[in-house]
């Protein structure tokens, strides 16, 4: 399963869920998707709720006890400097001059090489992505056809229906390239029409939006190593190389605090982080930052190029911010 199929089933779970039902935050929903994927063994997504940090902790640095047995796979090799994270802010590269009237919350998030902005209130989506790389349509088109977008050629679909569409509402989706190459798409599920948002694709504009600070701060990370997503209370990082692609974490590391535990598959390995319990298992590490809170690295076992001493340096040096 891709991205790309997990942000489609994520916008289809989320049209169908009852407006009277609490929904946790679609971004958020999204990136518990990929986490999904890439812990295979495991399933179900934390809400927004029970992500909630309620203080600053820092993971002291170092490894006090190493008994984890080493991931399989080449490592970074233990005499090459770590780098401290160079990458810039999260930034939608686009400002709206125009939304529609009460259109919900607004988020911005990174996945892979490109950024999201939405904004998003009791099951209706309206959703901007900038980047290299094209945008999944999500809902098969009732009709298409063309338009413009600023003076450029513009591909528009539209559907009636989708699950979990409610009286009146229908998709939108408007696609175009802009001129310096890259793909910028808009996509709405809920009551706005063909016009309402093509005014928001044709205003997005010269500008920026940025996100809100990151979950997580990290202290250093392997050489080569970027940000590949984030998003509320989720971040990866990967190799410059991957990240270019397309959306998957691919042999990167993803990083979430939980506030609720699966009982693991097999009996893990039990380790130290400077005195925090900590637990390995083949694709996860697990630490505990006390108060029914654990922080959790994840990757895709076989595919990682980080050993298991590469994976606790790094959890060593994260701050998880409130």
């Amino acid at each position: 399963m891709t991205l790309e199929d997990d942000l489609r089933t994520t916008l289809q779970d989320r049209a169908a869920r009852p407006a009277s039902r609490p929904d946790p935050d679609l971004w958020e929903n999204v990136a518990a998707g990929v986490w999904r994927r890439r812990r295979r063994q495991r399933a179900g997504a934390i809400g927004a709720a029970a992500l909630a940090l309620t203080a600053v902790v820092v993971v002291p640095p170092l490894l006090t006890k190493s008994s984890a047995a080493p991931i399989p796979a080449t490592s970074v090799p233990p005499t090459t400097d770590w780098v401290a994270p160079a990458w810039p802010p999260v930034v939608f590269p686009m400002r709206p001059s125009w939304v529609p009237p009460d259109p919900g919350t607004r988020s911005v998030m990174l996945i892979g090489p490109n950024h999201h902005l939405s904004y998003e209130r009791e099951g209706s989506i309206l959703s901007a992505e900038v980047g290299p790389v094209t945008g999944s349509w999500e809902v098969e088109a009732e009709s298409t056809h063309r338009s413009t977008v600023n003076g450029r050629a513009a591909e528009v679909h539209v559907s009636s229906t989708y699950d979990g569409a409610g009286p009146g509402d229908e998709f939108v989706g408007v696609r175009w390239r802009l001129s310096d190459g890259q793909w910028a798409q808009v996509l709405s599920m809920g009551p706005r029409k063909e016009p309402e948002v093509l005014r928001f694709a044709r205003g997005l504009t010269a500008g920026s939006v940025a996100a809100a600070p990151p979950s997580f701060k990290f202290a250093a990370v392997p050489p080569g190593f970027t940000l590949q997503h984030e998003s509320d209370n989720y971040m990866c990082v990967a190799p410059a190389a991957t990240v270019s692609r397309d959306g998957s974490p691919g042999d990167g590391v993803c990083v979430q605090v939980l506030s609720e535990r699966e009982t693991p598959a097999e009996p893990p390995i039990v380790t130290t982080v400077n005195g925090r319990r900590a637990e390995f298992s083949t694709s996860t590490l697990t630490i505990e930052l006390g108060k029914h809170r654990w922080l959790e690295l994840a990757w895709e076992h076989g595919t990682t190029r980080l050993s298991s001493d590469d994976i606790v340096r790094l959890a060593s040096g994260i701050t998880v911010r409130s």
